[in-house]
């Protein structure tokens, strides 16, 4: 914070299931630039526009004061509330260049924290509060359930487990998750404290799973069901069903799990499933024009004088870039009571200035800016747009601070006109837009190994609930066992060994990274290179064209054995670890170590072509032994050559 008035804000969200407590608080840690001998600096802090206390500033340590002030309970809503400080800064009594003195500071550090207590209020049973309380998208552990299917599941089963999980991803995009699913026969396996997705049919009655809703079975017929109950182990945690002996409408409810205005017109404990629903397409966004009202933004009111700032994020799908004319218009409103000669507003794209204009006082109550997007931009995965905006009063005197209410308002109609095109090129770098179209996923097949378990049931649904983070809405998936897979025009992500997926050990010859005969280890190649007890013990990752259709995508996920390649989940479920993915290959070990690979090459994307070998590079100042010898050796030929010209020399 710079100079004698600043303002800041943070958001923090409360849950509508929360019931707050009366013990929380904000501690604030903060340092400062020297002021002691200036007793008028305070900094005000206000809680959703109500000042809750003002703190004298001289007095404070300049490095890290840790300041604690308690929230009141009764000020804080359900929703977004945000904290505001509001500083008056003084270093010296010159009162015209106290602003502009870069010595004039103040930074709130990054340890700072807003401590909440609260309660958690039960939901009542029924489906209209759903993906609460499997989901909890407050919560620091955002997923408290288990995904059951039968031991022998069907592909409808299967595919109805995976979009679940795929709408998980989907409603926490920028949050990682850890979905498990299990079969009846883990059930010894599930934390007895937390919440059920049981999904199933008829053959299964006699399961003691599905024990609580033997009597609704019978009325199935061509129907399914979704069902919630209280757990009988613990009166505070849910069991969900899914249940319905037709894999068309068993995905049917589960897809309806994902429509929200669906989900709220259930209003009971039970809801059958008898027809396909179709979602209403004219409803998804427009994804060539986004508005800040559609990114969760309201209007944003900025109040104080000079420099004052708004930013918003925009992310851009990774396998797009934009074309044609990209642009951002943005409606202002601002105060009569400026200096229309001074004051101004800028514009910056990832901290990069853009534009600028001075206000005008003929336009403050409809002014716009409209920005194009310079075509450096045009390949970012994300756009940061940063308004700076300086508001000087009218007839202004630095003797004299008072002034009245300067404010400017930009508005949540703010729009961003993105059009886009896909990238087409097959790297991880653009994973994973490549298996996703129109918001949702591109006409999946997901085909496991014939023999399921929990193992490979849980990496296929963090796979998807990943790619989930990047759509809009749940569809197109199909998930098989390799034994069903056939010729297919979709889209492909293969889980498994060779042992256990016959459609891998297959497909072995037209992987980059192979197998060798025996397929108990991989092979190097002209681009990754491996000790043979090391190639062992790994697991890969492979984009491939279909071998059905190369316009079409298919992404390997394999390793010399199953435990190898849980070292794999970890790069397909965690978002930090996904975007160290690089090239079309990759390999990783068992302590995560990761090597990758470009075994295709595209006009679309640059790449060093050291990244494609995993050769070791001789450099002179890595080795002084080969620069001892390079000296020796120009010696010897520089003294042969004096010899040479003192011999003619001396016959002349």
């Amino acid at each position: 914070i710079k100079g004698i008035f600043w303002v800041h804000n943070i958001f923090f969200l409360i849950d509508k299931h929360w019931k707050i407590k009366s013990n929380c608080d904000l501690e604030l840690i903060f340092r400062q630039s020297e002021i002691k001998k200036y007793k008028n600096s305070t900094l005000t802090v206000y809680l959703n526009d109500l000042p809750i206390k003002s703190i004298t500033l001289q007095d404070k340590e300049n490095f890290k004061t840790v300041e604690k002030i308690s929230l009141p309970k009764e000020q804080i809503t359900q929703g977004y509330n945000f904290i505001k400080f509001s500083t008056y800064h003084r270093v010296t009594e010159e009162s015209c260049t106290d602003d502009l003195n870069p010595a004039n500071w103040l930074v709130f550090h990054k340890e700072s924290f807003i401590h909440l207590e609260y309660e958690e209020i039960l939901d009542k049973i029924g489906i209209s509060d759903y993906p609460y309380p499997y989901l909890k998208t407050s919560a620091l552990e955002l997923l408290d359930c288990t995904i059951l299917v039968p031991d022998k599941p069907t592909q409808g089963q299967m595919s109805a487990a995976m979009i679940i999980a795929a709408d998980f991803g989907r409603r926490v995009p920028y949050d990682n998750i850890d979905v498990k699913v299990m079969q009846y026969k883990d059930i010894e396996n599930v934390k007895e404290n937390t919440n059920l997705i049981i999904i199933g049919g008829s053959t299964d009655r006699e399961n003691k799973l599905l024990e609580p809703i033997r009597k609704e079975l019978s009325k199935l017929n061509d129907k399914g069901i979704i069902k919630e109950i209280a757990s009988p182990k613990e009166i505070a945690k849910r069991i969900l069903y899914l249940v319905s002996d037709k894999d068309e409408m068993l995905i049917m409810a589960a897809k309806t799990l994902t429509w929200d205005k669906l989900v709220f017109q259930m209003k009971g404990d039970t809801q059958f499933i008898s027809e396909i629903y179709i979602r209403d397409e004219e409803s998804e966004k427009n994804s060539t024009k986004v508005t800040l009202k559609d990114l969760g933004y309201e209007d944003t009111v900025i109040k104080g004088i000079f420099n004052q700032q708004a930013t918003y994020v925009i992310n851009i799908p990774k396998n797009r870039k934009l074309k044609g004319e990209p642009f951002i218009q943005i409606p202002l409103r601002y105060s009569k009571a400026l200096d229309f000669d001074k004051s101004s507003v800028s514009v910056y794209l990832n901290n990069i200035p853009v534009a600028d204009k001075l206000l005008d006082e003929n336009k403050a109550e409809a002014d716009e800016i409209k920005v194009n997007i310079p075509k450096e931009f045009w390949e970012e995965n994300s756009l940061e747009l940063k308004l700076l905006f300086y508001l000087e009063p009218h007839s202004f005197d630095c003797r004299n601070w008072r002034h009245g209410d300067i404010w400017a308002l930009v508005s949540k109609n703010t729009s961003f006109n993105i059009p886009q095109e896909t990238i087409e090129d097959r790297y991880f770098q653009n994973y994973p837009g490549l298996f996703i179209k129109n918001g949702t996923f591109n006409d999946l097949l997901v085909v496991l190994p014939e023999k399921i378990d929990r193992n490979y049931l849980t990496l296929a649904a963090n796979t998807l609930a990943f790619i989930g983070h990047s759509i809009n809405k749940v569809d197109n998936i199909t998930v098989i066992t390799s034994s069903d897979f056939e010729n297919t025009d979709k889209n492909i992500i293969m889980i498994g060994t060779p042992q256990d997926n016959g459609s891998i050990k297959n497909l072995n010859d037209k992987l980059h990274i192979k197998f060798d005969k025996n397929f108990d280890r991989f092979q190097a190649n002209d681009k990754i290179y491996f000790i043979d007890d090391y190639s062992r013990n790994l697991s890969s990752i492979q984009l491939l064209p279909s071998p059905f259709n190369t316009k079409k995508h298919m992404m390997v996920v394999t390793g010399t054995g199953q435990e190898n390649m849980m070292a794999a989940e970890v790069y397909l479920k965690k978002l930090e670890f996904n975007g160290r993915l690089s090239g079309d290959g990759v390999v990783i070990d068992s302590d995560g170590d990761i090597q990758s690979a470009y075994f295709t090459k595209s006009k679309g994307i640059k790449f060093d072509e050291g990244q494609n070998s995993q050769r070791p590079l001789t450099k002179w100042h890595e080795n002084p032994q080969l620069v001892t010898y390079v000296i020796f050796f120009l010696m010897i030929i520089l003294i042969s050559i004096y010899g040479v010209i003192v011999v003619i020399r001396g016959k002349e």
